[in-house]
Formats: structure tokens, sequence, C-alpha cells
């Protein structure tokens, strides 16, 4: 008897509820409110798909959009606990807990209008041209900071969202917009802007995103989300995900 309580005690132990709290970004197709209003996306489907396979975990907040500044903070403070759609630096690193389980593979691409025949084989050959010409991008994303490292080019990365970014390059705010590949293919089709934009083919950096943790979400939170993506992973899920998502396949 004694024996059999203890069994039970180790195994609901096991099957702790575990609630955690998180936020979505304005950025198709990582988030994006679908025609019914409600939030969906790329990260969104991961999450639905983890309290699937783990009915003991739940994420709240994920109709909440956050402008990613905020959001950073909130994470870095433990105001929320968790964040899907994440790139990895040194300096993420030392503020975030990652779960070391790509979500999927991005790259940083030049999408411009499609009368314009100029040709981009690196970055470059856009402060090599002889007029200096706009790049557009949007405001406190990674794409932004990669192009303001470069210290070389004129900027305008006043665009809040992706698809504001490129209605911006429709206007002729700017020459180029710089974003990456998911996103722009995705907002393109969408929007029906075939007609209108094309992405370069060359690729500028590519990396993956993942999940990040608040440096304040209990290890034994993090571990059970690790546990469910790994499962995640090894069954094709992730990749089916992705795959529904990504346009250009």
């Amino acid at each position: 008897m004694i024996l059999k309580v203890i069994y039970i005690f180790i195994l609901s132990s096991s099957l702790f509820a575990v609630h955690l709290k998180t936020a979505a970004q304005q950025s198709a197709p990582k988030y994006f409110k679908s025609q019914s209003g409600a939030i969906v996306g790329i990260n969104i489907d991961i999450m639905n798909a983890i309290e699937e396979i783990d009915s003991t975990i739940s994420f709240e907040g994920t109709q909440n959009f956050l402008p990613f500044k905020r959001l950073r903070r909130y994470l870095e403070d433990g105001t929320i606990d968790v964040f899907f759609g994440f790139k990895k630096t040194n300096k993420r690193l030392k503020k975030y807990t990652y779960v070391d389980i790509p979500l999927y593979t991005i790259s940083y691409v030049v999408a411009n209008r499609v009368d314009d025949e100029v040709k981009i084989n690196a970055l470059n050959d856009i402060y090599a041209l002889p007029k200096k010409e706009i790049i557009l991008t949007v405001d406190g994303t990674g794409a932004s900071r990669f192009l303001h490292n470069k210290h070389k080019f004129y900027i305008d990365d006043n665009a809040k969202t992706p698809t504001i970014l490129l209605k911006m390059l429709i206007k002729k705010r700017g020459r180029y917009a710089f974003y990456h590949d998911l996103g722009l293919s995705y907002i393109i089709k969408t929007n029906s802007f075939e007609n209108k934009i094309k992405i370069l083919p060359t690729k500028f950096l590519t990396y993956n995103h993942y999940v990040a943790f608040s440096k304040h979400t209990p290890v034994e939170y993090i571990d059970r989300v690790r546990v469910a993506l790994k499962k995640l992973e090894k069954n094709g899920i992730l990749k089916k995900i992705y795959m529904k998502y990504n346009v250009d396949k």
C-alpha cells in the first residue's frame, strides 16, 4: 500500500501543470491576425502542437501583440516566461535561456520592385552604387541591427511590421527592403504583391529561430518544453508546420 502511494505521488509529480506566459510579435508568418481576428502563425502552431503532445503544458498570452522591444524587455524581467521565434546572439544568450532545438531556418534577403533591374550579389553592391539608395527594414528587429552594424547604409527602419515595410517599398519610400525570406515571401504571396515586388536570390545571413525563456522561468518548466519539442522534431511535426508557411517550397 505504501509503495502504491509513493508510485502515485511520483507519477502525479511528473505530470505537474506548466502554465507559461507569452506574447505575440506582429510579424507574419511568425504571428499575424487571421480574417476571424485571431492571432495565428507558425509559432502559434508550434505552441498548439506542444500542448497536444503534452496536455499539461499551456501557453497564455498568445492573443496579445506586443512591440518587439517591449516583448524583449518583458522576457528579460520575467513579465513573460517564454517567446517562440527568437534569433540566438551572444548578447541574448546572457539575457535569456534558449532551447537548442531549431524551430525553422530563415535568411536575410533583399526585395525590390519588379521593374528594377539592379543585380545585388553582396551588400557591397548596394553602397557601391553611384546614388546612395535608401534601404527599408523593420524597426527593432535583427534585420535592422544587422544593417546598422554595417554603418554604410541610408537606412529607414520606421516600418513597424513587415507588411508596412513592403507597402513603403511599393510607394517608393526606398529602393530596397531588407528582411528575412520567410516573412517577405509569405507577405508577397498573401497580399498578391507578386506583380509589384520581387525577392533577389542572394542570401546575406542564414540562421535559426528558437524558443527563448526568461532567466526567471523555472528550469523544470524549460525541460518539459524541451522534451515536447524534441518529440515534435523527431516525428516531423516541426518540419510540417514550417512547410505550411514556406510559400516558396
